[in-house]
């Protein structure tokens, strides 16, 4: 007994070296996968980044990457270990046959978990502490965030890592053991070459797969931004991928039992063979498709969509500024506007700056819920996309900010959306009514985004003062004491001055600061103050936040590649064992070797593109979906989106074919090992 004992390790380890071909992609596939965990605990755990300006977006961001990779990694890793534990069920039962009780064969998987667990550990964290400083340089500098810091490694992040896996190789043993303990012998041997099991009632899932596909789709096209898109696009997403499912297991096989029930088509030689190993291809591995299908299209999405919002975080941080540099009060009347604006114009001429495109006005703000033409005071409270934010002006004031001579009778408006068009010819406050003169398509007031449904200003222009009194009573404000005012400009260097010529020397983003910290200090000593707006402050905030975010874009797009590229290799393997006795059944019918590799080869191209197709149509559909959630961070850049989701589709189509043509060398190694 205790030379049996003795003899489990070496058995053990020799079982890792012989079946190298399965085993050593699960380690470097879960060296990855514990690499990216054991970063992402280093980088939360480091206390630098709380004490960096604007590290707070980052951290947050990273803590939501952290707990989604938990979860994506757990499936994974025990997804591939089906795959192992698959390829070494001939072997366990050959042990059992030869005499090796099943606590044996027990204890000897228990050391080869215990291998495997100490090898990835110490190969993750080994690569963890070589580049984890490398990757956390590259999180600041996406962020705009100082790279001048003292980078220190964090013991609980070790320890945290390492629980995480043991707990993910505690239940991938405890499966496998169940698995072979509940097995006879005889079962074990014949389960290495046993397929997934074909699923029942396949009629019935093909037209549930199809009808989940397309409610999906429909969902996903007609997506608006209101306040359920959120949940919408989790069940879009949820329905897609039950859908992709049924339609993989059993929507192909229907489709190929239809083929087959044709027999003009079918009853010929080059159709009866691609026909027939189609469908038993697809009976053993359409699960495996499915998924590859899944993580193909969570690739190009998560890499588009950060891609995208990185490119586009100017545009986005411009469609909440109506000018760089804003200025508010409320209270206006108590407010001298010459003298504001002679201030501000002076110390910017003290600083060798010009103001540009000024713009000014006084208007009363309100919140309305709309309801077609209605603007409510009461609505649902959480319906973000039905609130409006009203902002009403006397006609005057509109003349004056547009350099217009508009005219209006007391029952008429002048109506802007910020956003979709309001389309209506009266609007209604509550139940006074009024008719729209003109729908204005622009304004100086804001620029206009038509997909901007969920963050759209209205500006209404009434014919005189005691109208825009009548209105502003409605939502409870008094015009005399809660009138508003606005103050916006840019600022860009004087091209003459007779200020020092050493002003010149400055950088201009100091004298930019300088000037803004200035105005910032001299706002707030004024009555009616409410706030100053400094689109560029705001701008280093949003690109510590967007730069936080492509940086998780990128290791997540890593980390599905990289599973997808694991389960196209197992998926390789996994032919090449069965093709291995196809090859002989094949020839024995009579085919010849050349035609018999040509057509394995198309059907393998055929297996493998299905996948492909499937993501690329999912893609196409759902970028839908996705250009209307990032309307609710203020991307509104249609044409980037384009260019980027086909940029990325091309991108990965290429890669895809790369990852097939290197793992497609494995499957024909094991299929030459017959000839």
């Amino acid at each position: 007994m205790n030379k049996t004992m003795s003899l489990l390790p070496r058995m053990a380890v020799n079982n890792i070296r012989k079946n190298g071909s399965v085993y050593f992609p699960y380690i470097g596939a879960s060296v990855f996968a514990l690499f990216t965990h054991f970063v992402f605990g280093l980088i939360m755990k480091n206390d630098i980044i709380w004490k960096l300006p604007k590290g707070v977006y980052a951290v947050m961001l990273i803590q939501i990457g952290y707990v989604l990779l938990s979860l994506i990694m757990l499936p994974f890793l025990y997804y591939i270990n089906s795959f192992l534990i698959k390829r070494r069920k001939r072997e366990l039962g050959l042990y059992s046959i030869l005499g090796l009780e099943k606590k044996h064969i027990g204890i000897m998987m228990f050391w080869e978990s215990l291998f495997l667990y100490c090898v990835v550990a110490v190969g993750a964290i080994v690569l963890g502490l070589l580049f984890s400083r490398l990757i956390f340089l590259l999180l600041l500098n996406l962020a705009k965030m100082s790279v001048d810091v003292t980078y220190t490694v964090s013991p609980g992040a070790i320890i945290q890592t390492l629980i995480f896996y043991a707990v993910v190789m505690g239940l991938n043993l405890m499966v496998n053991l169940i698995q072979v303990g509940k097995s006879n012998p005889v079962e074990l041997m014949s389960d290495s070459r046993r397929g997934e099991k074909e699923p029942k009632r396949i009629g019935f899932w093909s037209v549930a797969g199809l009808a989940a596909m397309t409610l999906g789709y429909k969902m996903a096209i007609g997506a608006q931004l209101d306040s359920r898109v959120f949940i919408d696009f989790f069940l879009a997403v949820f329905l897609v991928v039950l859908g992709t499912y049924f339609l993989f297991t059993s929507g192909s096989i229907a489709a190929l039992r239809l083929f087959k029930k044709k027999k003009g088509f079918y009853y010929r030689s080059e159709n009866f063979i691609t026909v027939s190993g189609m469908l038993y291809r697809m009976k053993k591995s359409a699960a495996s498709l499915s998924n590859i299908c899944v993580f193909s299209t969570m690739v190009i999405i998560t890499v588009v969509c950060t891609v995208s919002v990185y490119l586009g975080m100017n545009s986005i941080l411009t469609s909440g500024f109506s000018r760089g540099y804003e200025l508010c009060f409320i209270g206006e009347k108590k407010t001298d506007r010459a003298v504001l604006k002679q201030e501000v114009q002076a110390t910017a001429a003290g600083h060798g700056l010009a103001l540009e495109d000024e713009i000014d006005y006084t208007y009363i703000a309100a919140n309305a819920y709309q309801v077609e033409n209605v603007l409510q005071v009461e609505g649902k409270p959480y319906d973000n996309a039905g609130w409006k934010k009203l902002y009403l002006m006397t006609l005057d004031e509109y003349n004056r900010l547009e350099k217009v001579s508009e005219t209006l009778q007391p029952d008429e408006v002048l109506f802007f959306s910020s956003g979709p068009d309001f389309s209506y010819e009266s609007v209604s406050f509550e139940e006074t009514e009024y008719a729209v003169k003109e729908e204005l398509t622009k304004s100086r007031f804001a620029k206009k985004y038509i997909n901007n449904t969920m963050n759209a200003k209205y500006l209404v222009v009434l014919a005189n003062q005691e109208e825009l009194s009548r209105v502003s009573e409605i939502y409870h404000v008094d015009a005399d004491t809660q009138e508003s005012y606005y103050y916006g400009f840019w600022v860009d260097r004087m091209e003459e001055t007779s200020i020092d010529e050493g002003i010149f020397a400055q950088d201009l983003d100091d004298t930019i600061d300088s000037f803004s910290a200035e105005i910032g200090q001299y706002a707030q000593r004024l009555t009616g103050y409410a706030a100053y707006r400094d689109r560029r402050e705001s701008m280093e905030n949003e690109e510590a936040m967007y730069g936080g975010l492509l940086f998780i874009g990128i290791f997540f797009g890593s980390i599905f590649l990289v599973c997808l590229l694991i389960i196209m290799y197992y998926k390789q393997i996994t032919e090449g064992f069965e093709d291995q006795k196809n090859f002989d059944i094949m020839q024995n019918v009579g085919m010849g070797d050349e035609e018999i590799r040509s057509t394995i080869r198309k059907q393998i191209r055929m297996v493998f593109g299905l996948p492909l197709i499937g993501a690329l149509c999912h893609t196409a559909v759902g970028m839908q979906m996705v250009y209307i959630l990032l309307g609710a961070i203020g991307f509104f850049e249609t044409s980037l989106l384009i260019a980027c989701t086909l940029g990325g589709c091309l991108v990965f189509a290429l890669v895809y074919s790369i990852c097939y043509k290197r793992t497609s060398m494995a499957y024909y190694r094991i299929v030459r090992k017959m000839e």
